[in-house]
């Protein structure tokens, strides 16, 4: 089968709810595509906000914020928590080698201590610290140290101490075993998850279909990127589904799309309208990321290194960048086009949007 890119771009944005906005009682919906990223913390709430007609005072009231894809603080449905936990994490040893790295291994190997060891020992000993209640990121790193063996510990320059290392640290929740607290300041506060029993490859493969359908066409190199599981268990996984899958073509690139999309693609169009995207937006996500933005110098500032900004999103197509700041109870928003730029007027009511969500009374909205 070969589609075009506008076809892609068409197929994408529908199943991220970026063609009209929806009520809040779609959170669910939204949050079940693939899940919403919290890194850094507020962007989950600035996605739906592009999503939604309106943000309600608590979002998150049917959503849980765990350590999902790629171990990032992420929201996902209640229902859908085993799905976006053990379902992102590999299934043998050779596939943890490539998601926790070289450097932890041999460090774990000194002790005779394989991978799937480390992350079930981890696992069990966060279960038990976190039975008497919530704990603070730090404590907990501190409690876990003491716990383990010297060897799944580290120096980290940036806390100038020795603690478990961070590798390791969020593994359990990629098991499954803790979530992100409510925030109520700034330190990150870990909580117990009482996760129900799961069938960890029925997990893995609907998180694979999860991946597909938002951001199909794609490879098993795309979904390693998206998950960290590195390719050998990326690949295992599109083995497994071989017969739901499909190959398309478009620009030259092959990649696989579930057969049951395939009309859904052949449909697509590119919709109408300005979003503002936040960094980290689920639409950001994609690994194929000349797909969303040919031009080599358009995606350098979109995703630079570090401090990403959010994205303009015109018509389909993803024009500027965008960054904030509050002066006084002005929102100011700065727009930079690698694309036709858009009109202040364009973007001003979902910058609207966003500055009465950060508290703002009005908006200035600047094309540079």
């Amino acid at each position: 089968m070969e589609t075009t890119r506008d076809s892609v771009l068409g197929f994408r944005l529908r199943r991220h709810h970026l063609t009209r906005r929806l009520g809040s009682g779609a959170i669910p919906e939204v949050a079940a595509v693939a899940g919403l990223r919290n890194s850094p913390p507020g962007t989950a709430a600035e996605a739906l906000l592009a999503r939604l007609t309106r943000l309600p005072a608590d979002p998150f009231e049917s959503l849980v914020e765990v350590l999902g894809p790629r171990l990032v603080g992420t929201y996902v449905p209640i229902e859908d928590v085993a799905v976006f936990t053990v379902g992102a994490m590999p299934a043998d040893e050779r596939a943890l080698r490539e998601m926790l790295g070289d450097r932890t291994a041999k460090a774990l190997a000194a002790d005779g201590i394989g991978l799937a060891e480390a992350v079930r020992r981890i696992s069990d000993a966060a279960r038990e610290e976190l039975a008497g209640g919530p704990r603070t990121r730090g404590a907990l790193s501190a409690a876990l140290t003491r716990r383990l063996p010297d060897s799944m510990s580290g120096w980290c320059e940036r806390c100038g101490a020795t603690h478990v290392s961070d590798t390791l640290f969020r593994t359990p929740g990629g098991s499954g075993v803790l979530r992100v607290a409510p925030r109520t300041g700034r330190e990150v506060v870990l909580a117990a998850l009482d996760l129900p029993d799961t069938d960890p490859e029925a997990a893995r493969l609907e998180l694979t279909r999860r991946f597909l359908r938002a951001y199909g066409p794609a490879t098993p190199e795309d979904f390693a990127g998206w998950t960290n599981t590195g390719p050998t268990e990326a690949r295992r996984r599109w083995a497994v589904l071989a017969d739901e899958l499909t190959d398309v073509t478009v620009g030259g690139r092959t990649a696989q799309l579930l057969r049951a999309d395939a009309s859904a693609l052949a449909r697509a169009t590119r919709p109408g309208g300005v979003r503002l995207l936040p960094a980290g937006d689920p639409h950001l996500l994609a690994r194929d990321r000349a797909t969303l933005v040919p031009d080599a110098a358009g995606r350098k500032r979109l995703w630079p290194a570090l401090a990403a900004p959010g994205a303009v999103l015109v018509d389909g197509e993803l024009v500027a960048t965008w960054r904030a700041r509050r002066r006084k109870d002005v929102l100011e928003l700065d727009l930079t086009p690698f694309g036709p730029p858009p009109s202040p007027a364009a973007v001003e009511p979902g910058a609207r949007l966003l500055a009465t969500h950060r508290g703002c009374a009005d908006v200035a909205v600047r094309v540079g």
